[in-house]
């Protein structure tokens, strides 16, 4: 397993460790956005680790992974048993246990803004903690406890208590390294910039006044998250646009946006998503269709056997495509190279008749010696008479496939190659042929079906591509990819001899075994496109095993 999801996967286990009564979801802290500092380029939030801690020790993924030997290697492992010295560590010098920390300081709300500092003063970089405790006694107790261990060890040199317009807030000096904060019932805020606690202190007396990142929050679905990530583009101005050229299209679509968000929830399911906020009016024309209407789903999706490895399927704009690449490389002339290999016109001619459903679909493997078949798909259409777009992509294909095969038993003569043909009902498949030129069950093929041009892997992949029955969605949004975990973890048992091969020997059949028991938690892996009155939202989600979802 690799290095990052392994301290992930122990870190959860370890937050939902000790059981408890089932806790009531805390409200999300909107009163505290207003306390943030405007020129806030990142902000992090942790909302309701008490409730979510709850959620996730009644979930369906904890406890496969508890129970499965996987999850009982890592739960006993090096990591383990430092999680478990901290715990200690926490007892003895502050009287204080995981449970007391997790729920009554850190279970309800946690904010970290952050802002780098200017190209002329790179090292002051600017950042603000905001905790809000469920329990404001507790908080105190902590920070008081905190003060008094450190002193005895000598560790901290100084605490002393200072005023700032009727508050009380409070100055630690721990060697070369001095540190602010302030206290008030279940409030504290932390930083190393005296400044910046004075201009928290500033706004917290200011009148209370509607503060934009309220709305932006709440649309991103910070409230149903337990962390929020927000990024702020207009703090990020000065770094990224000022050595743009002018003909450069990225500065007015950065200006557009307004916000950017990751949050991630755990629950049933572990979703991350990625939330882009923008004003669509001074978006570019070929931008906006994205931030104003979810993707209308890819038949593809109904053409694509269910059963894959993997499916990604979309419908995309070539046309608009084409000329947003053409404005980030004005001084290539690619499009014209390409339409003239084909004798048509690039813009006029190939862009409005192919798509806008494009995709391809990995299946699964049939056994351990040969490789999964793969599909490519593209919607063409006839074009016009005089040049057929559809008949002109295949003849292209066909010129340089004949070109390799000369090329090939040229430079090969012990593993010719030829191009044969075969007829699938009304369908004209046409593919290499070389028993010792490819690997076992490859013969890379193909074909104009049901108005998609298809390269596939073998003429039995494109047999396989076929209208299927509709299946409704109870979701709104788009599906874009689709990973399955069960034939993903099949796929590397039987190439497991092959993968071996390739990584270093110390412990890699270990690390293999663990990456597939892994994969045996989970059923599938998603990702989907939703848009609504300015916001395009990307959803990655990952399905437990024991529950099986619509795609």
């Amino acid at each position: 397993m690799n290095s990052i999801a392994r301290p992930i996967l122990i870190l959860l286990a370890w937050l939902a460790a000790v059981p408890f009564a089932a806790a009531q979801a805390a409200p999300f802290r909107y009163d505290l956005l207003s306390l943030l500092p405007d020129d806030f380029a990142v902000c992090v939030v942790m909302h309701d680790l008490k409730g979510n801690a709850a959620r996730w020790e009644k979930s369906d993924w904890l406890k496969t992974f508890r129970a499965a030997p996987l999850g009982k290697t890592l739960l006993e492992g090096p990591e383990m048993q430092q999680l478990q010295r901290v715990q200690a560590d926490l007892k003895k010098h502050l009287d204080l246990d995981w449970p007391t920390l997790r729920d009554d300081l850190l279970g309800d709300t946690l904010i970290f803004t952050y802002s780098p500092g200017p190209k002329n003063q790179p090292d002051d970089e600017r950042g603000l903690f905001l905790l809000h405790s469920r329990k404001a006694d507790r908080l105190r107790q902590f920070i008081d406890r905190l003060n008094e261990a450190q002193k005895s060890s000598g560790e901290l040199k100084d605490l002393a208590d200072l005023q700032y317009r009727g508050n009380t807030y409070h100055r630690r000096k721990q060697g070369n390294k001095t540190q602010f904060y302030f206290v008030k019932d279940s409030l504290a805020a932390f930083t190393v910039k005296e400044e910046l606690l004075h201009a928290f202190l500033d706004r917290r007396a200011a009148p209370a006044k509607e503060s934009p990142w309220v709305k932006r929050f709440k649309k991103a679905g910070a409230e149903q998250a337990f962390l929020t990530m927000c990024v702020n583009p207009r703090a990020l101005d000065a770094e990224l646009l000022p050595s743009r050229k002018k003909d450069d299209p990225f500065p007015s679509y950065w200006q557009a946006l307004d916000a950017i968000f990751v949050t991630v929830a755990i629950q049933d399911e572990a979703e991350v998503r990625l939330s882009i906020q923008a004003n669509t009016e001074q978006l570019p024309k070929w931008a906006r269709p994205t931030f104003t209407q979810t993707w209308p789903t890819s038949s593809l999706w109904d053409r694509f056997p269910e059963e894959s490895i993997v499916t990604v399927a979309a419908q995309t704009d070539f046309a608009g495509l084409g000329e947003a690449l053409t404005l980030l490389k004005p001084e290539n002339d690619w499009p014209g190279d390409i339409g003239r290999a084909l004798h048509l016109d690039f813009f006029k001619d190939l862009l409005p008749n192919i798509g806008q459903d494009w995709g391809i679909c990995v299946l699964p493997s049939r056994d351990a010696k040969q490789v999964p078949q793969t599909i490519f798909a593209l919607a063409v259409k006839p074009g016009s008479k005089e040049k057929p777009v559809d008949q002109a992509l295949v003849k292209a294909l066909d010129f340089y496939a004949s070109i390799a095969v000369a090329k090939h038993n040229e430079s090969n003569p012990s593993t010719p190659m030829r191009l044969e043909r075969v007829m699938q009902g009304k369908v004209e498949v046409k593919f290499l042929k070389g028993e010792k030129a490819f690997p076992p069950g490859v013969s890379p093929a193909f074909a104009l079906k049901d108005g998609f041009l298809l390269l596939a892997s073998a003429p039995e992949a494109i047999a396989t591509f076929r209208p299927r029955d509709k299946k409704a969605s109870e979701r709104k949004e788009t599906p874009l990819v689709r990973v399955s975990a069960p034939e993903l973890a099949r796929l590397l048992e039987h190439r497991r001899e092959h993968i071996l091969s390739t990584l270093p020997q110390k412990d890699a059949e270990q690390h293999l075994a663990n990456v597939i028991a892994l994969l045996g938690m989970f059923d599938r892996l998603t990702l989907t496109h939703r848009a609504e009155a300015g916001q395009a939202t990307w959803t990655l989600r990952l399905s437990p095993a024991e529950k099986r979802l619509p795609h």
